[in-house]
């Protein structure tokens, strides 16, 4: 079955590019094995272009001046295919969500999810946003994704504001408390050099890691063949990094998946 997701802050910086592209397209491709529809809507940045090597994804930018937003959600949330829509801040998320609301295509979305780094300016856009989603969709499923996360600290600690404190010693009561009990869902992307380098290569940290390629043989061979110090230097850093996202694969991104699919239950 198609789903069909929106990722939305009015808060600059939180990375909705990387938990649209890094998270949500990863989770829906290897559930339908088939490309996702990925619309970013931004006048001002063009994040999806980093990822325009991506086998995952048919890309398309959808501008947000002179066009009437309401017509281009209906043509897009009908497409009989997964959808993921990468929402930019600031005016543009305030547009979109306010066209999906009066054209009531909020109702065609299955989920709105919402990144959040730890700051409280983060925090305060996301209730926000939850608010004015559930305010139009009561039955919508939502999700907060915490982004970059120091995996050397406690998710409590970095994300207290969110969260709340966990021991109690500074009695700070965490915005997801003024969250429905239904839906305090919230995963976490742990911050890692591998999501970076990925997307230098023009691919998801998700592809890398189960790029089918003997790294190692081609590896030796330009060894034993005398290549260059740049072509070595180049495999050898292919080879770590492919490692580096096996192991964010298995020790962050599942669990995300995991989480996702909950909250899309």
């Amino acid at each position: 079955m198609q789903k069909k997701i929106a990722v939305i802050n009015t808060k600059g910086g939180v990375g909705k590019s990387t938990v649209s592209m890094q998270l949500i397209v990863p989770y829906l491709f290897q559930k339908s094995n088939t490309p996702i529809s990925f619309f970013e809507f931004d006048d001002e940045n063009e994040d999806s272009i980093s990822f325009e090597k991506s086998k995952l994804v048919w890309l398309e930018k959808i501008k947000i001046s002179g066009s009437d937003l309401r017509e281009e959600l209906r043509d897009i949330l009908l497409l009989e295919n997964n959808i993921v829509m990468d929402v930019g801040a600031n005016k543009t998320a305030i547009y979109v969500l306010d066209a999906l609301i009066d054209s009531g295509m909020i109702y065609a979305l299955d989920a709105v999810v919402i990144p959040l780094m730890d700051g409280e300016l983060d925090a305060t856009s996301a209730i926000n946003i939850y608010q004015k989603v559930k305010n139009a969709n009561p039955d919508i499923k939502t999700l907060f994704v915490l982004n970059r996360w120091n995996e050397s600290r406690e998710i409590e600690s970095q994300f207290d504001i969110f969260l709340g404190d966990k021991y109690g010693f500074f009695d700070t009561k965490g915005v997801i408390n003024y969250i429905d009990e239904n839906d305090r869902n919230y995963t976490v992307l742990a911050d890692s050099d591998a999501i970076k380098y990925s997307r230098a290569f023009g691919i998801t940290l998700w592809e890398f890691a189960n790029l089918d390629m003997d790294i190692d043989k081609e590896l030796k061979e330009a060894i034993e063949r005398g290549a260059s110090k740049e072509d070595i230097r180049i495999l050898s850093f292919k080879k770590s990094l492919k490692k580096d996202c096996e192991r964010y694969k298995e020790r962050v991104l599942e669990k995300a998946f995991d989480k996702l699919e909950t909250a899309l239950d």
